[in-house]
C-alpha cells in the first residue's frame, strides 16, 4: 500500500499512474481515484476512502503535511490503457501473473478463521470514521491473538518461527492472511503475458522499466518465478528490441 504508492508518488513527476490488476485480485476497485499522499509525524501516509488503505492505520491518516495529489487509475488485465503521459515509467511486480500466501501454510487450519476474524468491512461512515473502527477492531484483535484460549493452535504455529515473532506474532501473521493469492498455471500465465503484451504495444516508449519478485519472502511461487520472469523478459524484448541480452 503506502510503500510502493509512496514511492511512485515522490520520485516522479507526474502525478498520475496506471495499475493493472489480474482477474484473481479484488485489492483495488476498477476506476480512478483521487489519493493525497503526505506526513504525519515524520512518517508517509495516504489520505483516501479506499478500503485498502482505510483498513490499515499503518497507512491512513487525515491531517498530512507537505500532501501532493495523485492520480490512480486500475483497469483490468487485457484492457487498453488510458493515454500515456510522456515520460512514463514501467514497472512489473512478477506476482501479477502467480501469487501465493506464505502465512497459508504456516497457519495451516487456522488460516480461514483469522481471515474471517480479521475482515473489515466499510459500512457507509467517512475515511475518518471508518479507520477509527477498524483501529478499534484491530486493538480488540491483537488482545484476541495474545489472550484468547480458542486461539491458542494459531499461537503454536507461528511460535516457532522467529522472524514472525519479532514482527508480532500471531497479530501480525493473521493481519496478512487477507493477500491477494493466485498460483497460476502455465497457460494462465502465458495468456496473461499475451494481455500485457497486447496492453504494452503503444507508441510511447518508456524510458525506464523495473522488474521486482518476491522470492526472498516466498509471495513469489519458487517453482515457476524464474520461468514467469524469463517468458517476462521475452515479452519485453519483442516490444523494445535491444541489442544487449536481457
Amino acid at each position: 500500500g503506502e510503500g510502493w504508492l509512496g514511492r511512485v508518488g515522490e520520485a516522479v513527476v507526474s502525478t498520475q499512474s496506471t495499475g493493472v490488476k489480474p482477474h484473481w485480485s479484488d485489492q483495488m476497485p476498477l476506476g480512478t481515484q483521487r489519493i493525497k499522499i503526505g506526513s504525519e509525524r515524520g512518517r508517509l501516509r495516504v489520505n483516501s476512502d479506499l478500503e485498502y488503505y482505510v483498513s490499515d492505520p499503518d497507512s491512513f491518516a487525515s491531517n498530512l503535511y507537505e500532501t501532493r495529489e495523485f492520480e490512480l487509475t486500475v483497469i483490468p488485465s487485457g484492457y487498453p490503457i488510458p493515454s500515456l503521459t510522456s515520460p512514463w515509467i514501467l514497472d512489473i511486480d512478477l506476482d501479477f501473473f502467480s501469487t501465493q500466501n506464505p502465512f497459508r501454510p504456516i497457519l495451516g487450519p487456522h488460516f480461514m478463521k483469522l481471515k474471517n476474524l480479521f475482515a473489515f468491512h466499510p459500512d457507509g461512515r467517512t475515511p475518518e470514521e471508518q479507520a477509527e473502527r477498524r483501529r478499534k477492531q484491530l486493538k480488540e484483535l491483537k488482545r484476541m491473538c495474545k489472550n484468547d484460549p480458542e486461539l491458542a493452535g494459531a499461537r503454536d504455529c507461528v511460535a516457532k518461527d522467529e522472524e514472525i515473532m519479532e514482527l508480532g506474532g500471531l497479530f501480525y501473521a493473521a493481519q496478512q492472511t487477507d493477500l491477494p493469492e493466485h498460483v497460476s498455471s502455465e497457460s494462465e500465465v502465458l495468456t496473461m503475458i499475451g494481455e500485457v503484451k497486447g496492453m504494452l504495444a503503444v507508441e510511447e516508449t518508456p524510458v525506464a522499466v523495473t522488474i521486482a519478485r518476491s522470492e526472498g519472502d516466498a509471495y513469489s511461487v519458487a517453482h515457476s518465478v524464474d520461468w514467469i520472469q524469463k517468458q517476462t523478459l521475452g515479452m519485453l524484448q519483442k516490444l523494445w528490441p535491444v541489442q544487449q541480452n536481457l
